[in-house]
């Protein structure tokens, strides 16, 4: 016997809402990051909650992390730091 089509709508990359909690596999799966990106949004401030041996990720503190790091780059910007805040360290 067949097995059954899955219609189930999948999440593809760039979506990541508000309401949902993900492993941090799965979001930088969304989001395309490699893992060290990942080990740099952790420096710089996002928050993740180890359980077992698993890291989860808001989607709510990930959406606020995201408008932080944009206001810190406009803001470097204009300043007039080309790289933006790379070399700074997470507050």
């Amino acid at each position: 016997m067949r097995k059954p089509l899955d219609t189930t709508p999948s999440i593809g990359r760039g979506s990541v809402r508000a309401d949902e909690i993900l492993s941090l596999r799965e979001f930088g799966r969304r989001l395309g990051l490699a893992k060290r990106a990942l080990i740099d949004a952790q420096k710089a401030g996002l928050k993740t909650a180890l359980v077992g041996r698993c890291k989860f990720v808001c989607g709510s503190q990930a959406v606020e992390w995201f408008a932080q790091q944009a206001e810190r780059q406009a803001g470097a910007q204009a300043n007039g730091d080309a790289d933006g805040p790379a070399g700074e360290e997470a507050q």
